[in-house]
């Protein structure tokens, strides 16, 4: 049996991820949770306080472990990065709803500080392991600018409505990217 503390925080992550933090409701909560309110404010004050929670114990170790570029050294860090970009078509959720980190950034960080520092932070490390990832290509390109490039495009092809997404769409939209990456080496 899964505790409680858990429970609440999967169910808190379900729900902001699929209808966004204004769209999810402590009633919304509780009743996927299946506790009593007390029960909830025993763990955490607040919908914020939950969610913020979900970032760092949830987001964060995903987008960690996702952005995890272990290359044995007989690949090239470009087709390491490029192998990273196609995984996202293949996880469903992802192409439907979106990359969770994105969907909270863009919904709550102009509103609020608290989600954008949460946030920034593991924003700033995926980038940074891009970073890493590009500086072992020898590129004769701004590393720094190229990982912006990736992240941007990858986040903008998974930007789309779940009634426009699909894994042919967002291949479709990342295939220049790759076919640029391809160049590059």
């Amino acid at each position: 049996m899964q505790p409680t503390r858990e429970k609440i925080l999967d169910a808190v992550f379900e729900l902001v991820y699929v209808y966004g933090y204004n769209g999810t409701s402590m009633s919304m909560i509780l009743k996927k949770c299946e506790i009593p309110k007390g029960s909830l404010y025993h763990y955490f004050k607040s919908k914020k306080e939950m969610v913020l929670v979900v970032i760092e114990e949830r987001l964060a170790p995903s987008m960690n472990a996702f952005y995890d570029f272990t290359n044995d050294g007989n690949k090239h860090p470009l087709d390491v990065l490029i192998d990273a970009i196609n995984k996202v078509a293949t996880k469903k959720q992802l192409v439907l709803y979106g990359c969770p980190l994105n969907r909270l950034n863009q919904e709550m960080s102009p509103i609020d500080k608290d989600f954008e520092a949460a946030i920034t932070i593991i924003y700033k490390h995926m980038r940074a392991k891009i970073i890493i990832l590009l500086g072992g290509a020898n590129l004769q390109t701004n590393t720094n600018i190229l990982a912006e490039f990736v992240i941007a495009t990858v986040w903008g092809a998974l930007s789309l409505s779940p009634a426009q997404s699909s894994e042919e769409r967002y291949l479709d939209t990342v295939t220049p990217l790759i076919n640029y990456l391809i160049t590059l080496k």
